[in-house]
Parts: C-alpha cells; structure tokens; sequence
C-alpha cells in the first residue's frame, strides 16, 4: 500500500543518510491520464540521476576487512562482500495537478550473496536478501515550457535539486534490511564536523531541500556516532568513494571520513550482526540507515 505524505511538505528532521540506484523493471504508475506520462518520466530520469538517491556504494563488490575476532569462532574471517544477482525496484508515482505536486515511494529489493573469506582461504556463501524504501516530493514548476526543457536536456544543463518542469522539495532517508531475519537496530545517528552538527532518529521522515540536508564542505572531518547496534555487531560507514569500519567506543560506535567529492550524495551506515560473519550458519542479519548530503554551493544559471 502506498504510503500518502501531506503537502506541502516542510519536514522538521534531524539527519546523516540511498535508494539503491537499483534501475531496472517494475515500476507502478499510478496515473489515469495519458498526458501524465511525460511528468512521470521525467521524475523517473530524474531519480536516476540524482545524487541524493544514489546508494550503490552500500553495494559494491570491494571486500571488507574483518581484523578476527582473537578467539576461537566458527569462521575467523579475513574479508568479505557483498555480490548483487537480481535487483527491483517500483516508483509509485502520485501527481497532484492542483496542487502542482509529485508524492514518489521508492521500493527496493535485491538478491545476491554475502561471501566471506577465512583465515584458511575458504569462502562461506551465504543468500542475501533485502528490501528498502524511501520517499521524496517533487513541485512542478509550470513557468518552465516543453520546448525550454526540452532545449534544456539538450543541451545537458542540469541543476542540483531542479530538472526541466519538477523541482526536488523534500526526501527522506532510505531505510534497508535483511528481509528473513533481522534483529539488529539502531537508535541514532550522530554527525558532527565543523559545519554540521544534526541527529538522526528517523531516516524515514522528510526532510525539506535543501534547507535541512547536512551540507560539508570539501576537505572536512566528519565524525558519525552510531548508538543501538550491539557491542559485538559491525559496522561499516559507506560514503562517496570510502568504506571505513566504525569501533566500539564508550557505548557507541565511532566512525569518520574526510569529504572529498562536491556535488550531491547519499552516506549509509551498514549494521550487520557479529554472527553473520563468524558463524558458517547464522543468515545475514543487517541494517542500513543511509542519508543524502551535499558537498559545496549548488552553481545554476538560470533557464
């Protein structure tokens, strides 16, 4: 069932961490007017593109190194990956022509398979199986005609939250998970450098753009805190183009990253359970809170 959000929006959220740009097949349309379709493409290319919804590094293939655990365990692990085999994903799409507005769920699923390798070089494979959602609010901008969009694509001028006729007003976090067990949790997230300094308790709620996204600028300190995850649980930091685990530090989990890339992105924390990777048996069990962010000042000129 779609999730109806209240417009307009201004959401009052504190936050860190998207969608996997998962592309594929499936999408719902929820539309009766054959006119509509033009918008509804538009937002889809425009999910696509955007950075605020790109969460593929969550995903990749690089390994991540455990440091073993000391003690003897079922598997004492020296890396391990995530392989992706089948991705889907359904935009459900609701427009508002009154109100000038596009209300947009995101649903996520993906197979593969989480590979871990021992200090034995043996490699235990195990299903993996997730599901994420998110949300966002498009206002359409109906001084922008079809044929100065369409000029506009041409030409590749693009804008950081404005693509043609839609303007991106609000996004939520995206919220993932092991779909067939699942006991990890988090509590909040806590981000801090020199310019930013929000907590999160609900990545699911909308927040409005770009006035409540973290905005970094490049070549800051960022600190992320994470509280709920047991002490034994790991956790990894997912950002653009950095992969870092967090450590156990006085009752949370601590981890940082300089900023390095400008532009638009989405940053995760990954929580996955100590037996996930130390037990041959026990099934992937794990979390993900991920968050857009911005890195500098949006540079436009006008249409």
């Amino acid at each position: 069932m779609r999730k109806r959000m209240s417009v307009p929006v201004v959401a009052v959220a504190v936050l860190t961490l998207g969608l996997f740009v998962l592309a594929g097949c499936g999408d719902a349309i929820t539309m009766t007017d054959v006119s509509e379709l033009n918008d509804e493409e538009a937002l889809r290319e425009f999910i696509e593109d955007h950075g605020f919804f790109d969460e593929t590094e969550i995903y990749g293939a690089e390994s991540m190194v455990s440091d073993g655990s000391g003690s003897r365990e079922p598997i004492d692990p020296l890396t391990f990956w995530r392989e992706v085999t089948e991705r889907h994903v359904v935009r459900d799409v609701y427009i508002d022509h009154e109100q000038g507005i596009a209300e947009v769920t995101i649903y996520k699923e993906i197979w593969g398979t989480l590979n871990i390798i021992d200090e034995n070089m043996v490699e235990y494979v195990k299903p993996m199986h997730h599901e994420g959602v998110r949300y966002a609010v498009f206002q359409r901008n109906y001084n922008v005609s079809t044929g100065n969009y369409n000029a506009s694509l041409a030409s590749g001028e693009k804008y950081r939250h404005r693509r043609g006729r839609w303007t991106l007003t609000a996004i939520s976090g995206l919220v993932a998970n092991s779909v067939e067990t699942l006991t990890m949790d988090i509590e909040w997230i806590h981000v801090q450098s020199a310019t930013v300094d929000v907590t999160i308790t609900d990545p699911s709620v909308l927040m409005a753009v770009p006035d409540e996204i973290m905005n970094f600028e490049m070549g800051e300190d960022v600190t992320v805190t994470v509280s709920g995850p047991p002490e034994d649980a790991i956790l990894f930091l997912h950002t653009r183009g950095h992969r870092s685990p967090f450590q156990y530090d006085g009752g949370a989990f601590v981890g940082t990253w300089t900023v390095t890339h400008e532009g638009v992105h989405c940053a995760g924390v990954q929580a996955l359970a100590h037996d996930s990777i130390y037990d041959s048996e026990y099934p992937d069990d794990s979390l993900i809170w991920a968050m857009p962010y911005e890195v500098g000042d949006e540079e436009e000129s006008e249409e």
